[in-house]
């Protein structure tokens, strides 16, 4: 079965989505898309102008051919940081509370603007011989987390995870398998460069520098008094035989060697971090790395081998009509949100998730709404099919009736005979105990449906839905002798089995359901099943009702 996800990635010039197929050996990639943004709309990370990102996700979306609304959004800037903290070794269901309790003293952040997540990334025992617990820390400012998915929402998306750039990045084009030195992944995005150094697919250090091609564009720009747009396009063509590209390498070289320098000295700060490894290449991706003479020139600085790391080559493009030559052209901007899309490569790593509390639970209900709008439906459709079937069988009843009420008045008026007369009689007769027989023990179908969903709990969800009609046993009436009491809770002329879904641990919607059925005049003798527990804490059911002759077609009058 297909897992879908979309990863979207909100960056300072532009929105771009990819959608993954997962459950293939080799993940697939599905669709994916881009709309820019104007000027201003996101700074250091941060969205500055609400309206303008929502618009271009709803046109993205609109012109995209993505099957879900549901996305991974990443984060990146300057108030949103890792960092890595040693634990005395707790369970992994205490990690969380231990990580929040010690983190104040490295996250520059007050605790309760601060959403965090973590990742175990070793066991180790320490000098003294106390067990310890290495923990990779991903912590954001709430603002800068509620002002990405407030835009989202105003799209009409739901948000339902919260990740980290450089986390996203490591997935996409780090080699998780291979060498086990340290691999740095340079993303050059228009406003931010994000610095990601990783050992086997697991981050081990992440710096946010800001500033990126912009930079480049603004001076060249400036120095030839020109707008942004024709900056941006001459930036491209570096290497052209023009006075005025000529002109434009030359003021470009200023900026290209600061961005060249802070990414020279944020490996260098690695490199002096104790116990690391030498960093032994470095891939280069993002909308930047195309600028010309910029790989040459930090290859030149670092000294060690840089290339071009793109997202597409451990993926499946069958499913896209794509040339190789397109494919070079779209990889450097779709590390970002091919890797939000994708799982960890190790299964027993959770993916960071920065998604506050309350949005998290308020995207659950949503889910639980839409699963029960659709048992409901179904329910519903199949109550209706019921209760066709049903009625055709009376209507064809009555049909019946009516025409041995013909054969009788044609029998009287042509054969005028006693045994004829007395056996059409009879006949007739036959007929209208028929009748009243199917009446009296036809389950009213749509008022049965009717009074199901009004007594059912509003936080329970019905999941499959059986309903049965008890076939009388020839030769009994449902007719109380005269005087004596209708027992109407007690007897039944029909059943519904039903699964049903609802909060757990607690038995509780158990209990509801119950003392429903107790108190309604058309179902009785509630059974419940075996209870099961899902993964997700809530509880499911068997459970089974009888219908009372209260439902049947006779006491509602509903052929009338």
């Amino acid at each position: 079965m297909a897992r879908m996800t979309v990863g979207l990635d909100i960056g300072t010039s532009a929105v771009r989505a990819a959608e993954i197929d997962s459950s293939k050996s080799m993940p697939v990639l599905m669709t994916y898309g881009q709309v820019g943004l104007p000027p201003g709309s996101l700074v250091d990370g941060e969205i500055r102008d609400t309206s303008a990102v929502a618009e271009a996700i709803e046109k993205l979306w609109k012109n995209g051919q993505f099957s879900g609304t549901s996305v991974i959004v990443g984060i990146a800037g300057l108030r949103a940081i890792t960092r890595e903290i040693d634990l005395p070794y707790v369970p992994d269901d205490e990690v969380d509370s231990a990580v929040r309790f010690q983190s104040e003293e490295v996250i520059p952040f007050p605790p309760d603007q601060t959403i965090l997540s973590s990742q175990v990334l070793a066991d180790y025992t320490n000098e003294e011989g106390a067990k310890m617990r290495r923990v990779l820390v991903a912590a954001a400012h709430v603002d800068l987390v509620n002002g990405v998915i407030e835009a989202v929402e105003r799209a009409g998306l739901t948000v339902e995870g919260v990740d980290l750039v450089s986390s996203a990045l490591v997935r996409s084009i780090g080699a998780s398998k291979g060498s086990d030195q340290p691999e740095a992944i340079v993303s050059i995005g228009a406003g931010l460069t994000v610095v990601a150094v990783h050992q086997s697919g697991r981050p081990q250090f992440v710096r946010t520098i800001g500033s990126g091609g912009n930079a480049t564009t603004a001076a060249i720009s400036s120095a030839l008094d020109i707008p942004i747009v024709d900056a941006e396009t001459i930036k491209f063509k570096f290497g052209e035989d023009s006075s005025q590209i000529q002109a434009a390498e030359r003021i470009a070289q200023p900026s290209m060697l600061e961005l060249v320098d802070e990414i020279r000295n944020s490996l260098q700060y690695f490199a002096s971090l104790p116990g690391r490894l030498p960093v032994h290449r470095v891939l280069v991706t993002g909308g930047g790395s195309e600028l010309s003479g910029l790989i040459a020139m930090l290859e030149e600085q670092v000294q060690i081998p840089v290339r071009i790391g793109s997202p597409l080559v451990s993926l499946d493009l069958t499913k896209l009509d794509i040339t190789p030559e397109q494919a070079g052209e779209v990889a450097p901007v779709l590390a970002t949100p091919i890797g939000l899309a994708l799982s960890e490569p190790d299964k027993a790593v959770k993916k960071f998730n920065l998604l506050p509390p309350e949005v998290a639970q308020k995207a659950k209900l949503k889910r639980i709404q839409e699963r029960t709008l659709i048992g409901s439906i179904v329910v519903i459709a199949l109550l209706v099919l019921f209760g066709g079937w049903k009625f055709l069988q009376v209507h064809n009843a009555q049909s019946d009736v009516n025409d041995l009420q013909a054969n009788i008045t044609t029998l009287n008026a042509q054969v005028p005979k006693y045994d004829l007369v007395v056996a059409a009689n009879n006949a007739y007769t036959k007929g209208l105990a028929r009748r009243a027989s199917v009446l009296n023990s036809a389950v009213d179908w749509p008022l049965t449906l009717n009074s199901l969903i009004s007594i059912t709990p509003a936080n329970a969800a019905v999941q499959t839905f059986d309903g049965s009609q008890l076939t009388a046993v020839a030769g009994s009436t449902t007719a109380p002798a005269p005087g004596a009491k209708s027992d109407t809770k007690s007897a039944a002329i029909g059943t519904i089995n039903l699964q049903v879904t609802g909060p757990g641990p607690s038995l509780s919607i158990s209990a509801a359901w119950i003392n429903a059925v107790s108190k309604s005049q058309y179902f009785a003798n509630p059974l419940q099943g075996a209870t099961t527990v899902n993964p997700d804490s809530s509880i499911s059911f068997p459970f089974n009702v009888s219908i009372t002759p209260n439902a049947s077609l006779i006491k509602n009058a509903s052929l009338k």
